[in-house]
């Protein structure tokens, strides 16, 4: 069930963002970070929400408030283009440090804290104020109908049996620890 499907890439995200906040505490520390790990995890958030989580998402919030209504769900769509925005903007920052621009450790610190702090209360909300509500309501004709609009099988290039070659380094370092948790 689609509901399933997008709980468990909600703990994906979760997984990931505590790879984050280990590096943003090392940074702190004035340790060294792998940026072209957080290059990785950054570009899958983008790629993978843009392209295959939000939509699922959208196709439940959009089926809600066609039969439901709700003023709190339609903002939903904007905050994932917010998000979109923002995730671009931090992963055009790491590409920079990549590329051997000079930029201040403060103020990626400061970005990067802002990044993990917004995908986190996004993930937070969805889970706490959208999620449940959406199953109290739903019938089990509205997660057929969902279920129907969302027929592709997919296969997460991280999490997934078939890792893509360039979120190999992540896909290693996921399976390095299993309880990434913060």
């Amino acid at each position: 069930m689609m509901i399933e499907i997008i709980r468990k890439e909600h703990g994906y995200m979760v997984r990931l963002l505590a790879i984050l906040r280990r590096k943003l505490s090392q940074l702190k520390q004035e340790q060294p970070i792998n940026y072209s790990l957080v290059k990785e995890i950054v570009d899958y958030l983008a790629n993978h929400s843009e392209k295959v989580h939000h939509p699922k998402e959208d196709i439940l919030y959009n089926r809600y408030i066609e039969l439901y209504g709700s003023d709190q769900l339609e903002n939903l769509t904007h905050e994932h283009e917010v998000l979109a925005e923002k995730t671009h903007a931090f992963l055009a920052l790491v590409e920079m440090i990549l590329s051997d621009a000079v930029v201040p450790q403060h103020m990626f610190v400061e970005h990067l804290e802002d990044f993990i702090h917004y995908q986190k209360r996004h993930l937070d909300f969805e889970e706490r104020a959208i999620l449940p509500v959406i199953e109290q309501v739903f019938t089990d004709e509205d997660w057929a109908e969902v279920d129907k609009i969302w027929a592709i099988e997919e296969d997460d290039p991280v999490f997934g049996a078939h890792i893509a070659d360039k979120y190999r380094q992540l896909a290693d370092r996921v399976r390095q620890n299993n309880n990434e948790y913060f």
